[in-house]
């Protein structure tokens, strides 16, 4: 018969072997604590949810009590893993989970499964749930690790989801949506609404019990668990404060997953067999181990990356002129606009919320821990226009989910006069944004025009526009310009990397304005030509910063910038009218110094291929 007791002294044995057993730093306790912290978060963790459960092993650090080791054990290895994780009783996994899920309000945990008698037979589960995170993380490893091992684990995994871990996760989701002809323009609705409800304990809990072995006929799971979804979705922005109206739009496009025939059928083709359909339960499951565990704490727009992913290929969004802003673009705005805690931010259009989730992080990481602060941050000092309820929808969703249940994003047209009133309301001190680009060189010019409006006098402006916004001297062009130069000063104009938001092929400037302060006769503008930010294309990656060079590029055009200095090749002071064109390629001096013998060797080719070329063709 199978003795519990033989598991528990193989794991003695093991934390005697991994150095454990003996450290005046590492306190081993067995089915009970002395640690009122600990206790405290037990007393409701009983597997039959009625009073205090303890694991069997509870392992504590002197050095580093923000970090807490449990060992569950189980005596036969068929008890290890239940389906559901739900078994907590009788499953090691199972119960070892449900501890955690407990002590994680206060600790990183690392929540170890064993089961087996014998060192044979022994099954090992490494989990890791770090502290107030919604869920918790499988690590692969099956070896019972030595501390300092574990602790690594700890470290990496608390680090934020880097930027080119989250774009390949982006590309996944992608490519399993595509598959399944989602199309471009839903696909970041289905992640969004997948975010919003697993931030439902409920549901985070039970949406997997919506599959069974039972399921009958008659019954189709994934019905239910539609429905479970866009409950839970309800309950989390309403919780959240988000108001009827708003929540009423956002509900409206996460319903749109009630008619995909891919989410709602009862089996799926796979190959030549017609099988069970998971594939919403595994989407769900996915999304809630891999990146729901840094929603909160990462800095980077989440659906912002994976909107941009998902329409990558995608002709309908090129056509509708949306182009959205890459992460390091829409921090560079933070330096260009000098942002300080007391700013308040607007985006007249300003789609997932890129530019407003970038202007949160940095007015937050100014106020330093002041949490008053923070929550006035969240709530009052943000604000943004949408008039997409796809893209309006992401935005809520994504400043819900960095805590700002109260954000005043709102739904509709910038150059509404009742919207433009309420705007005004806030006095805004800097405003960011990136105009649709379908609406042309003037229209691009009237957004910024327009934005400006209902800001306070001497406040900054930041627009990447399209570079024929600076180029174009046509005289309607011209009559626009003029109309911003007679009520705001031109600061600067910056030409950016040609490939910036490749693969849609538009070439771009930043334009920095200060509102309310006319442009003086005589004044100079600052023009960057700031063609190199560091960034390469690797394929199914898009443009990254592959070397980290990006860091010392970005301070050295600050630097250039803020000290208004003209050097050759990459920056130039030069006074311009609205007739004029605004870009550094008209006016800077070349750098003749950085010239190679490769560069002029490469032109002269170039020319000798052009020359042949234009010859067959004037002799055909």
């Amino acid at each position: 018969m199978a003795n519990e007791r033989n598991t528990e002294n193989l794991v003695r044995k093991l934390l005697l072997e991994q150095g454990y057993t003996g450290s005046e730093n590492i306190n081993i306790e067995e089915q009970s604590s002395v640690n009122p912290k600990i206790n405290k978060l037990l007393q409701l963790a009983s597997k039959s949810g009625k009073g205090k459960g303890y694991p069997e092993f509870i392992i504590s650090f002197v050095n580093d009590p923000s970090k807490i080791i449990i060992i569950e054990c189980k005596a036969d290895i068929r008890y290890h893993q239940s389906k559901l994780g739900k078994q907590y009783s009788k499953y090691a996994v199972d119960g070892v989970l449900l501890y955690a899920s407990f002590l994680k309000d206060s600790f990183n945990v690392i929540a170890i499964a064993v089961s087996g008698e014998t060192e044979r037979e022994i099954k090992i589960s490494n989990f890791l749930w770090l502290k107030e995170n919604e869920t918790f993380k499988d690590i692969t490893d099956k070896n019972f690790l030595d501390p300092a091992s574990l602790f690594k684990v700890v470290e990496k995994q608390a680090q934020p989801i880097k930027d080119e871990e989250l774009i390949k996760k982006a590309i996944e989701y992608n490519e399993l949506l595509h598959n399944y002809s989602i199309p471009e323009v839903d696909r970041c609705t289905v992640i969004s609404c997948i975010l919003v409800a697993l931030q439902d304990k409920t549901f985070q809990n039970g949406f997997g019990n919506y599959h069974t072995d039972e399921d009958s006929i008659e019954y189709n799971p994934n019905i239910d668990l539609i429905d479970g979804l866009l409950k839970a979705c309800d309950i989390v922005l309403k919780r959240n404060q988000i108001n009827k109206d708003k929540k009423d739009i956002v509900l409206r496009e996460y319903g749109k997953i009630q008619s995909n025939h891919t989410f709602i059928s009862r089996t799926i083709q796979q190959g030549k067999k017609e099988v069970k359909n998971t594939v919403l339960r595994d989407l769900i499951s996915d999304v809630m181990e891999n990146i729901m565990p840094y929603i909160k704490s990462n800095v980077y727009d989440v659906l912002g990356k994976f909107y941009t992913q998902f329409i990558r290929y995608a002709g309908s969004d090129s056509k509708t002129g949306l182009v959205l802003t890459p992460s390091h673009i829409t921090d560079l705005f933070c330096d260009l606009g000098e942002i300080n805690e007391n700013d308040v931010i607007f985006d007249p259009c300003c789609g997932t919320g890129g530019f407003l989730v970038a202007a949160m992080n940095r007015m937050l990481a100014l106020s330093g821990h002041d949490i008053p602060k923070h929550k006035k941050i969240k709530s009052d000092q943000l604000i943004g226009i949408e008039k997409r309820a796809d893209m309006f929808s992401h935005a809520c969703s994504n400043m819900m989910m960095r805590g700002d249940g109260k954000s005043h994003v709102f739904f509709g047209d910038c150059f509404n006069s009742s919207l433009k009133q309420k705007v005004s309301t806030f006095s805004p001190t800097k405003t960011f944004l990136n105009p649709p680009y379908d609406v042309g060189v003037i229209g691009q010019l009237e957004f910024i025009e327009n934005a400006m409006e209902v800001m306070v006098a001497n406040g900054i402006c930041v627009a990447i526009c399209q570079i024929s916004t600076c180029t174009d001297t046509k005289k309607n062009t011209c009559e626009v310009r003029q109309r911003l130069l007679n009520k705001h000063t031109l600061e600067a104009v910056l030409s950016m990397p040609d490939e910036l938001f490749h693969p849609v092929g538009v070439i771009t400037s930043i334009l920095v304005f200060r509102a309310h302060t006319p442009h003086q006769q005589g004044k100079k503008t600052f023009f960057g030509y700031f063609k190199n930010d560091g960034f390469v294309k690797i394929k199914n990656q898009g443009r990254i910063d592959l070397n980290q060079d990006w860091s010392n590029i970005k301070s050295n055009w600050l630097n250039i910038y803020k000290n208004k200095e003209s050097v050759p090749g990459l920056s130039v002071m030069k006074e311009v009218t609205a007739s004029d064109e605004w870009c550094a390629e008209a006016y800077m001096e070349t750098d003749y110094s950085t010239l190679t013998k490769a560069d002029f060797e490469l032109v002269v080719k170039n020319y000798a291929i052009f020359s042949l070329l234009e010859s067959e063709v004037n002799d055909d």
